[in-house]
């Protein structure tokens, strides 16, 4: 079914919400009253505390609600990006509130599967927990070295010699400044915890590389053992990490 107003939403069986975060509690109050007895309402946002409680608050009683976050996404945005492939394989964590109506998790549950997505059910706070060391500490990174590297005046001057490092490590900054903005907001306290944590591990890479010797020194040198292992050890477990996908 297609419609352009909230009335059609009489007729809809399950709703999905998929505005930035921030949007979402005045969406629920809007279409609070156009939704039919038995109606699912689920949504696609990056974190789920604050919109479980609004769902709670705003929501009608004769409505389901079991919140959702495919674990896809594009730094691109518009129909003229859409891929049927998205969430092929992809974690659809399923997060339905402490009340939650059984048939209701199954429903969303299958809308996840039919995607080709793997359904991963998970309580509000325990997913806002991992997603912001896994999703908003990347994406919040990113967007700090686009500032450290690409905002800098004689940026120009390197971009010629600039490769797919910096490409790469910095394609999450070009996603929706929106988006980004709510996601931070709703999930400020979990994002600082892990950008604190960040942060440590830079003070250990630039404590190695001060304790490091002058290259002519380095070849038996304490301390280029020492660098080397900190490298050693993250490739390790990086790939172990990928293997294992």
């Amino acid at each position: 079914m297609v419609t352009g107003s909230l009335g059609g939403l009489a007729q809809a069986e399950i709703v999905l919400l998929a505005p930035p975060v921030l949007a979402i509690r005045g969406l629920m109050a809007e279409l609070a009253t156009h939704l039919a007895p038995g109606a699912i309402v689920t949504d696609a946002a990056s974190t789920k505390a604050d919109v479980e409680r609004w769902a709670l608050e705003l929501l009608p009683n004769h409505v389901y609600w079991v919140g959702g976050h495919p674990m896809a996404g594009k730094e691109t945005a518009g129909l003229e990006h859409a891929s049927a492939e998205l969430f092929q394989g992809r974690t659809w964590c399923i997060v339905p509130p402490p009340n939650a109506e059984a048939e209701a998790v199954r429903r969303v549950t299958q809308l996840a599967v039919d995607t080709g997505a793997r359904p991963l059910e998970v309580d509000a706070l325990s997913h806002d927990r991992a997603v912001a060391a896994v999703s908003h500490l990347p994406f919040t990174a990113a967007a700090a070295l686009a500032a450290t590297t690409i905002t800098r005046e004689d940026f120009r001057a390197h971009a010629a010699i600039a490769g797919t490092g910096l490409r790469d490590m910095t394609r999450l900054a070009s996603g929706d400044p929106v988006m980004h903005r709510d996601i931070c907001l709703t999930n400020r306290d979990n994002l600082v915890v892990e950008l604190e944590r960040y942060v440590e591990q830079l003070q250990r890479a630039i404590s190695l590389l001060r304790a490091a010797p002058a290259p002519d020194d380095s070849e038996n040198h304490p301390a280029t053992a020492d660098l080397g292992a900190y490298f050693e050890l993250l490739k390790d477990r990086r790939d172990t990490w990928l293997v294992g996908r």
